[in-house]
């Protein structure tokens, strides 16, 4: 199977920036319950994807 560190690394960065622009929205008090649910799930994402890429392969 084809090393895919390279998507990885932008999926996190994408999934932290947006994580990013939700909390803004959330500091600024100009949001909703999206922007709150999106924060979260953005964070999930990216720490599952930061997980991913800092493991040490098991050969799978």
């Amino acid at each position: 199977m084809q090393n895919r560190r390279i998507y990885r690394i932008v999926v996190t960065v994408a999934c932290f920036l947006f994580a990013g622009l939700n909390a803004y929205e959330i500091i600024k008090g100009d949001y909703t319950a999206l922007d709150v649910f999106l924060l979260v799930v953005f964070l999930v994402f990216g720490i599952t994807y930061t997980y991913i890429l800092l493991r040490k392969d098991k050969g799978i």
